[in-house]
Protein backbone atom coordinates (compact mmCIF):
# COMPACT_ATOMS: atom_id res chain seq x y z
CA UNK A 1 0.00 0.00 0.00
CA UNK A 2 1.61 2.95 -1.14
CA UNK A 3 0.30 6.66 -0.61
CA UNK A 4 -2.00 6.82 -3.03
CA UNK A 5 -4.08 3.72 -1.46
CA UNK A 6 -3.58 5.35 1.68
CA UNK A 7 -4.85 8.74 0.38
CA UNK A 8 -7.82 6.64 -1.41
CA UNK A 9 -8.60 4.81 2.29
CA UNK A 10 -8.85 8.10 4.22
CA UNK A 11 -10.99 8.91 0.95
CA UNK A 12 -13.48 6.15 1.23
CA UNK A 13 -13.06 6.74 5.13
CA UNK A 14 -14.76 10.20 5.04
CA UNK A 15 -17.70 8.74 2.77
CA UNK A 16 -18.89 6.38 5.23
CA UNK A 17 -18.89 8.83 7.88
CA UNK A 18 -20.86 11.46 5.55
CA UNK A 19 -22.92 8.42 4.20
CA UNK A 20 -23.61 7.38 7.73
CA UNK A 21 -21.99 3.75 7.83
CA UNK A 22 -20.86 3.86 11.15
CA UNK A 23 -17.89 2.37 13.46
CA UNK A 24 -19.02 -1.13 11.62
CA UNK A 25 -18.11 0.15 8.35
CA UNK A 26 -15.17 1.53 9.08
CA UNK A 27 -14.22 -1.37 10.93
CA UNK A 28 -15.01 -3.42 7.93
CA UNK A 29 -12.84 -0.91 5.64
CA UNK A 30 -9.83 -1.73 7.34
CA UNK A 31 -10.23 -5.22 7.55
CA UNK A 32 -11.04 -5.46 3.95
CA UNK A 33 -8.35 -3.07 3.44
CA UNK A 34 -5.24 -5.25 5.57
CA UNK A 35 -7.30 -8.54 5.04
CA UNK A 36 -7.61 -9.09 9.20
CA UNK A 37 -9.66 -8.26 12.00
CA UNK A 38 -10.84 -5.16 13.04
CA UNK A 39 -12.49 -4.50 16.83
CA UNK A 40 -13.18 -1.21 18.07
CA UNK A 41 -13.81 0.04 21.81
CA UNK A 42 -15.02 2.64 23.61
CA UNK A 43 -12.29 4.57 25.62
CA UNK A 44 -13.50 2.37 28.75
CA UNK A 45 -12.74 -0.50 26.92
CA UNK A 46 -16.67 -2.08 25.89
CA UNK A 47 -17.01 -3.29 22.53
CA UNK A 48 -18.88 -0.81 19.57
CA UNK A 49 -18.36 -2.53 16.59
CA UNK A 50 -16.10 -5.29 15.09
CA UNK A 51 -14.97 -6.54 11.28
CA UNK A 52 -13.70 -9.41 9.55
CA UNK A 53 -12.40 -9.86 5.45
CA UNK A 54 -12.80 -13.10 4.11
CA UNK A 55 -9.34 -14.36 4.52
CA UNK A 56 -10.94 -15.20 8.94
CA UNK A 57 -8.86 -15.45 11.55
CA UNK A 58 -10.23 -17.40 13.68
CA UNK A 59 -10.63 -16.83 17.60
CA UNK A 60 -9.88 -13.33 18.58
CA UNK A 61 -9.76 -11.32 21.71
CA UNK A 62 -13.34 -10.29 23.01
CA UNK A 63 -11.30 -7.13 24.42
CA UNK A 64 -7.66 -5.68 23.87
CA UNK A 65 -7.60 -4.20 27.13
CA UNK A 66 -5.50 -6.75 28.83
CA UNK A 67 -2.94 -6.66 26.31
CA UNK A 68 -2.95 -2.81 25.64
CA UNK A 69 -1.56 -2.30 29.41
CA UNK A 70 1.34 -4.13 29.54
CA UNK A 71 3.03 -3.48 25.73
CA UNK A 72 5.31 0.06 24.81
CA UNK A 73 3.32 2.36 22.77
CA UNK A 74 5.31 3.53 19.30
CA UNK A 75 4.67 6.33 17.13
CA UNK A 76 0.72 5.85 18.72
CA UNK A 77 0.67 2.52 17.76
CA UNK A 78 0.51 -0.43 20.68
CA UNK A 79 1.76 -3.90 19.46
CA UNK A 80 1.04 -7.31 20.53
CA UNK A 81 1.26 -10.78 19.78
CA UNK A 82 -1.76 -12.43 20.65
CA UNK A 83 -1.13 -16.03 19.51
CA UNK A 84 1.56 -17.73 17.69
CA UNK A 85 0.49 -16.76 14.13
CA UNK A 86 -1.62 -13.53 14.82
CA UNK A 87 -0.39 -10.19 15.94
CA UNK A 88 -2.07 -7.03 16.70
CA UNK A 89 -2.07 -3.57 16.73
CA UNK A 90 -3.73 -1.09 18.58
CA UNK A 91 -4.61 2.68 17.96
CA UNK A 92 -6.30 5.17 19.91
CA UNK A 93 -9.15 7.55 18.19
CA UNK A 94 -9.26 11.18 18.67
CA UNK A 95 -11.94 12.71 20.95
CA UNK A 96 -12.93 16.03 20.85
CA UNK A 97 -10.42 19.20 22.02
CA UNK A 98 -11.05 18.65 25.72
CA UNK A 99 -12.32 14.93 26.16
CA UNK A 100 -8.97 13.27 25.17
CA UNK A 101 -9.08 9.51 23.55
CA UNK A 102 -13.45 8.76 22.30
CA UNK A 103 -11.26 4.75 22.12
CA UNK A 104 -9.65 2.37 20.33
CA UNK A 105 -9.33 0.66 17.07
CA UNK A 106 -7.21 -2.32 16.94
CA UNK A 107 -6.22 -4.45 13.70
CA UNK A 108 -5.54 -8.43 14.22
CA UNK A 109 -2.97 -9.72 11.49
CA UNK A 110 -1.97 -13.43 10.62
CA UNK A 111 1.97 -13.21 10.86
CA UNK A 112 3.51 -10.30 11.24
CA UNK A 113 2.29 -7.00 10.39
CA UNK A 114 3.32 -5.65 7.06
CA UNK A 115 4.73 -1.89 6.85
CA UNK A 116 1.49 -0.35 6.18
CA UNK A 117 -0.75 -1.87 8.08
CA UNK A 118 -0.08 0.91 10.73
CA UNK A 119 -0.85 3.96 8.58
CA UNK A 120 -3.92 2.29 7.57
CA UNK A 121 -5.09 1.64 10.87
CA UNK A 122 -4.31 5.39 12.02
CA UNK A 123 -5.87 6.59 9.02
CA UNK A 124 -9.37 4.39 9.88
CA UNK A 125 -8.92 5.58 14.17
CA UNK A 126 -9.12 8.97 13.40
CA UNK A 127 -12.15 8.59 11.11
CA UNK A 128 -13.77 6.22 13.98
CA UNK A 129 -12.54 9.03 16.30
CA UNK A 130 -14.58 11.60 14.19
CA UNK A 131 -17.83 9.41 13.95
CA UNK A 132 -17.58 8.94 17.96
CA UNK A 133 -17.45 12.48 18.85
CA UNK A 134 -20.45 13.25 15.69
CA UNK A 135 -22.78 10.71 17.11
CA UNK A 136 -22.07 11.11 21.08
CA UNK A 137 -21.36 14.80 21.27
CA UNK A 138 -24.46 15.81 22.82
CA UNK A 139 -24.71 13.43 25.33
CA UNK A 140 -21.21 13.63 26.14
CA UNK A 141 -21.65 17.60 27.17
CA UNK A 142 -24.66 16.44 29.05
CA UNK A 143 -22.15 13.88 30.80
CA UNK A 144 -19.74 16.69 31.53
CA UNK A 145 -22.74 19.58 32.62
CA UNK A 146 -24.01 16.94 34.85
CA UNK A 147 -20.42 15.86 36.61
CA UNK A 148 -19.55 19.28 37.12
CA UNK A 149 -22.71 20.03 38.55
CA UNK A 150 -22.69 17.23 40.67
CA UNK A 151 -19.37 17.95 42.17
CA UNK A 152 -19.34 21.43 42.51
CA UNK A 153 -22.58 20.81 45.06
CA UNK A 154 -25.26 22.22 42.77
CA UNK A 155 -27.91 20.14 43.99
CA UNK A 156 -29.58 20.01 46.94
CA UNK A 157 -32.08 17.32 46.42
CA UNK A 158 -31.51 13.85 45.73
CA UNK A 159 -34.47 13.01 43.37
CA UNK A 160 -33.76 16.14 41.09
CA UNK A 161 -30.13 14.38 41.25
CA UNK A 162 -30.73 10.95 39.63
CA UNK A 163 -33.34 12.64 37.53
CA UNK A 164 -30.53 14.61 35.52
CA UNK A 165 -28.01 11.46 35.83
CA UNK A 166 -30.50 9.40 34.15
CA UNK A 167 -30.96 12.64 31.57
CA UNK A 168 -27.18 12.45 30.92
CA UNK A 169 -27.38 8.56 30.87
CA UNK A 170 -25.46 8.60 34.29
CA UNK A 171 -26.14 5.03 36.39
CA UNK A 172 -26.00 6.18 39.87
CA UNK A 173 -25.27 3.29 42.50
CA UNK A 174 -26.32 4.33 46.36
CA UNK A 175 -23.65 6.14 46.76
CA UNK A 176 -19.88 7.02 46.13
CA UNK A 177 -16.70 7.66 47.00
CA UNK A 178 -13.83 9.47 45.68
CA UNK A 179 -10.19 8.92 44.53
CA UNK A 180 -7.82 11.63 43.65
CA UNK A 181 -4.90 10.32 41.37
CA UNK A 182 -1.41 12.35 41.00
CA UNK A 183 0.20 10.99 38.00
CA UNK A 184 4.00 12.57 37.26
CA UNK A 185 6.16 11.54 34.08
CA UNK A 186 2.82 10.85 31.72
CA UNK A 187 0.65 12.30 29.47
CA UNK A 188 -2.97 13.47 31.06
CA UNK A 189 -4.40 11.17 28.38
CA UNK A 190 -2.47 8.55 28.94
CA UNK A 191 -2.60 8.67 32.34
CA UNK A 192 -6.18 8.28 32.39
CA UNK A 193 -6.35 5.80 29.85
CA UNK A 194 -3.47 3.57 32.22
CA UNK A 195 -6.02 4.25 35.19
CA UNK A 196 -9.31 3.78 33.39
CA UNK A 197 -7.77 0.29 32.51
CA UNK A 198 -6.90 -0.77 36.21
CA UNK A 199 -9.50 0.29 37.41
CA UNK A 200 -11.64 -1.20 35.18
CA UNK A 201 -12.19 -4.90 37.30
CA UNK A 202 -13.37 -2.28 40.49
CA UNK A 203 -16.40 -0.70 38.45
CA UNK A 204 -14.61 2.72 39.40
CA UNK A 205 -15.72 5.66 36.63
CA UNK A 206 -13.18 8.30 35.52
CA UNK A 207 -15.23 11.47 36.15
CA UNK A 208 -15.47 13.07 32.79
CA UNK A 209 -14.29 16.75 33.98
CA UNK A 210 -10.96 18.54 32.94
CA UNK A 211 -8.55 18.02 35.76
CA UNK A 212 -4.71 17.46 35.63
CA UNK A 213 -5.47 15.28 38.27
CA UNK A 214 -7.91 12.71 37.59
CA UNK A 215 -11.06 11.52 39.77
CA UNK A 216 -11.98 8.00 39.97
CA UNK A 217 -15.95 7.46 41.71
CA UNK A 218 -15.91 4.12 43.38
CA UNK A 219 -19.96 2.72 43.78
CA UNK A 220 -19.56 1.86 47.33
CA UNK A 221 -22.41 0.46 50.03
CA UNK A 222 -20.72 0.90 52.89
CA UNK A 223 -17.25 1.27 54.81
CA UNK A 224 -16.34 -2.60 53.90
CA UNK A 225 -16.31 -1.31 50.25
CA UNK A 226 -14.05 1.46 51.18
CA UNK A 227 -11.22 -1.12 52.00
CA UNK A 228 -11.83 -2.35 48.64
CA UNK A 229 -11.66 1.06 47.00
CA UNK A 230 -8.35 1.65 48.65
CA UNK A 231 -7.17 -1.64 47.09
CA UNK A 232 -8.19 -1.16 43.63
CA UNK A 233 -6.26 2.51 44.30
CA UNK A 234 -3.44 0.74 45.26
CA UNK A 235 -3.06 -2.08 42.35
CA UNK A 236 -3.77 0.80 39.89
CA UNK A 237 -0.77 3.01 41.53
CA UNK A 238 1.51 -0.23 41.40
CA UNK A 239 0.42 -1.40 37.48
CA UNK A 240 1.22 2.35 35.90
CA UNK A 241 4.33 2.46 38.10
CA UNK A 242 5.43 -0.94 37.07
CA UNK A 243 4.37 -0.88 33.90
CA UNK A 244 6.62 2.32 33.33
CA UNK A 245 3.67 4.27 31.83
CA UNK A 246 4.33 6.87 34.89
CA UNK A 247 7.45 7.86 37.09
CA UNK A 248 5.54 8.01 40.27
CA UNK A 249 1.96 8.07 41.17
CA UNK A 250 0.03 9.39 44.71
CA UNK A 251 -3.73 8.74 45.22
CA UNK A 252 -5.77 9.99 47.85
CA UNK A 253 -9.21 8.45 48.89
CA UNK A 254 -12.07 10.17 50.52
CA UNK A 255 -14.31 9.19 53.20
CA UNK A 256 -17.80 7.00 52.61
CA UNK A 257 -21.06 8.67 53.40
CA UNK A 258 -24.49 7.11 52.75
CA UNK A 259 -26.00 10.22 50.86
CA UNK A 260 -25.10 10.73 47.50
CA UNK A 261 -25.28 14.91 47.92
CA UNK A 262 -22.41 13.93 50.29
CA UNK A 263 -20.25 13.59 46.90
CA UNK A 264 -18.37 16.76 46.86
CA UNK A 265 -17.43 16.06 50.36
CA UNK A 266 -15.86 12.95 49.50
CA UNK A 267 -14.36 14.69 47.26
CA UNK A 268 -12.77 17.57 48.56
CA UNK A 269 -11.51 15.02 51.62
CA UNK A 270 -10.03 12.79 48.39
CA UNK A 271 -7.83 15.90 47.48
CA UNK A 272 -6.83 16.48 51.37
CA UNK A 273 -5.64 13.05 51.64
CA UNK A 274 -3.83 13.02 48.47
CA UNK A 275 -1.95 16.67 50.31
CA UNK A 276 -1.00 15.18 52.93
CA UNK A 277 0.01 11.44 52.11
CA UNK A 278 2.51 12.78 49.50
CA UNK A 279 4.20 14.79 52.54
CA UNK A 280 3.41 12.27 55.28
CA UNK A 281 4.01 8.96 53.32
CA UNK A 282 5.91 10.08 50.17
CA UNK A 283 4.86 9.67 46.36
CA UNK A 284 3.58 5.77 45.39
CA UNK A 285 1.14 5.81 47.83
CA UNK A 286 -2.34 5.76 48.42
CA UNK A 287 -3.82 7.39 51.72
CA UNK A 288 -7.86 7.46 52.87
CA UNK A 289 -8.84 10.21 54.89
CA UNK A 290 -9.36 8.43 57.96
CA UNK A 291 -5.72 7.68 57.72
CA UNK A 292 -4.63 11.38 58.30
CA UNK A 293 -6.70 11.81 61.35
CA UNK A 294 -5.64 14.64 63.44
CA UNK A 295 -3.70 15.43 60.62
CA UNK A 296 -6.45 16.55 58.33
CA UNK A 297 -8.23 18.58 61.08
CA UNK A 298 -4.75 20.68 61.41
CA UNK A 299 -4.31 21.37 57.80
CA UNK A 300 -7.62 22.45 57.48
CA UNK A 301 -7.52 24.82 59.92
CA UNK A 302 -11.03 22.95 61.86
CA UNK A 303 -13.64 24.60 64.05
CA UNK A 304 -14.46 23.37 67.27
CA UNK A 305 -17.39 21.55 66.47
CA UNK A 306 -15.53 19.82 63.46
CA UNK A 307 -12.50 18.49 66.88
CA UNK A 308 -15.44 17.53 68.80
CA UNK A 309 -17.05 15.63 65.70
CA UNK A 310 -13.30 14.00 65.39
CA UNK A 311 -13.32 12.76 69.35
CA UNK A 312 -16.52 11.06 69.56
CA UNK A 313 -15.76 9.19 66.20
CA UNK A 314 -12.51 8.16 67.69
CA UNK A 315 -13.62 7.44 70.82
CA UNK A 316 -17.61 6.81 70.71
CA UNK A 317 -16.84 3.14 69.65
CA UNK A 318 -14.94 2.17 72.72
CA UNK A 319 -17.45 4.09 74.78
CA UNK A 320 -20.29 2.23 73.41
CA UNK A 321 -18.59 -0.89 74.09
CA UNK A 322 -18.67 0.00 77.91
CA UNK A 323 -21.93 0.28 78.18
CA UNK A 324 -22.90 -2.51 76.24
CA UNK A 325 -20.48 -4.78 78.10
CA UNK A 326 -20.54 -3.10 81.51
CA UNK A 327 -16.25 -2.49 80.87
CA UNK A 328 -14.21 0.56 81.69
CA UNK A 329 -12.00 0.18 78.94
CA UNK A 330 -12.26 4.57 78.12
CA UNK A 331 -11.26 4.67 81.48
CA UNK A 332 -7.77 2.67 80.89
CA UNK A 333 -7.10 4.16 77.93
CA UNK A 334 -7.29 7.47 79.62
CA UNK A 335 -5.19 6.26 82.74
CA UNK A 336 -2.62 4.55 80.30
CA UNK A 337 -2.40 7.74 78.06
CA UNK A 338 -1.70 10.11 81.44
CA UNK A 339 0.59 7.43 82.68
CA UNK A 340 3.11 8.43 79.69
CA UNK A 341 1.85 4.99 78.00
CA UNK A 342 3.81 3.12 81.33
CA UNK A 343 2.02 -0.38 81.57
CA UNK A 344 3.30 -0.55 85.33
CA UNK A 345 2.16 3.13 86.64
CA UNK A 346 -1.40 2.24 84.90
CA UNK A 347 -1.48 -1.01 86.48
CA UNK A 348 -0.75 0.16 89.54
CA UNK A 349 -3.61 3.45 89.58
CA UNK A 350 -5.90 0.69 88.48
CA UNK A 351 -4.90 -2.09 90.89
CA UNK A 352 -4.60 -5.03 88.43
CA UNK A 353 -2.16 -6.74 86.91
CA UNK A 354 0.53 -5.68 84.18
CA UNK A 355 -1.19 -8.59 81.76
CA UNK A 356 -4.88 -7.58 82.39
CA UNK A 357 -3.50 -3.57 81.15
CA UNK A 358 -2.12 -5.66 77.95
CA UNK A 359 -4.99 -7.55 77.33
CA UNK A 360 -7.06 -4.14 77.72
CA UNK A 361 -4.71 -2.47 75.91
CA UNK A 362 -5.28 -5.40 72.75
CA UNK A 363 -9.10 -5.04 73.06
CA UNK A 364 -9.03 -1.25 72.78
CA UNK A 365 -6.84 -1.39 69.51
CA UNK A 366 -9.41 -4.07 68.08
CA UNK A 367 -12.16 -1.94 68.73
CA UNK A 368 -10.69 1.22 67.46
CA UNK A 369 -9.24 -0.34 65.09
CA UNK A 370 -6.01 1.38 65.99
CA UNK A 371 -2.03 0.89 66.50
CA UNK A 372 -1.66 1.98 69.98
CA UNK A 373 2.80 1.76 69.10
CA UNK A 374 2.31 4.02 65.84
CA UNK A 375 3.18 7.74 66.80
CA UNK A 376 0.01 8.95 64.32
CA UNK A 377 -2.73 6.72 65.83
CA UNK A 378 -1.19 7.98 69.71
CA UNK A 379 -1.41 11.43 68.48
CA UNK A 380 -4.75 11.34 67.26
CA UNK A 381 -5.78 9.42 70.52
CA UNK A 382 -3.95 11.69 72.58
CA UNK A 383 -5.75 14.78 70.83
CA UNK A 384 -9.36 13.22 71.16
CA UNK A 385 -8.65 12.46 74.61
CA UNK A 386 -8.07 16.15 75.88
CA UNK A 387 -10.87 17.46 73.57
CA UNK A 388 -13.22 15.10 74.96
CA UNK A 389 -12.43 16.01 78.37
CA UNK A 390 -12.42 19.61 77.32
CA UNK A 391 -16.32 19.38 76.22
CA UNK A 392 -17.26 17.38 79.19
CA UNK A 393 -15.86 19.84 81.08
CA UNK A 394 -17.68 22.89 79.60
CA UNK A 395 -21.18 20.75 79.49
CA UNK A 396 -20.84 20.29 83.22
CA UNK A 397 -19.79 24.03 83.92
CA UNK A 398 -22.92 25.02 82.24
CA UNK A 399 -25.50 22.64 83.74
Amino acid sequence: MNADDLAGLAERAARVITGGGGLKALAQLLADATEGAVLIEDDQWRHLAAAESRAGLGALPASFAALHGDQPSRDGIVRAKVTESISALCASMPGGASEGNAGHVTLFLNGKAPSHAAAALRVVAGAAGVECVRRGSGRAQARRTFWERYLSGGFVDVHALRDEAAEAGVTLPPSLVAAVFDVEGAAPQTARDALAQALAAADAVLAPIPSSAPLALFPVKNQADVARARQAAAHAVRVLVQAGTARSVACGVGGHRPDLLDLPESVAQARQALTLGCRLFGRNSVTTYADLGLYALLHAGADRDAFAAFAEAALEPLAAYDRRHRTDLLHTLRLYVEAGENVKIAAERLSVHRHTIFYRLNQISQILKIDLKSPKDQLSVRAALAIRQMHRGEDASQS
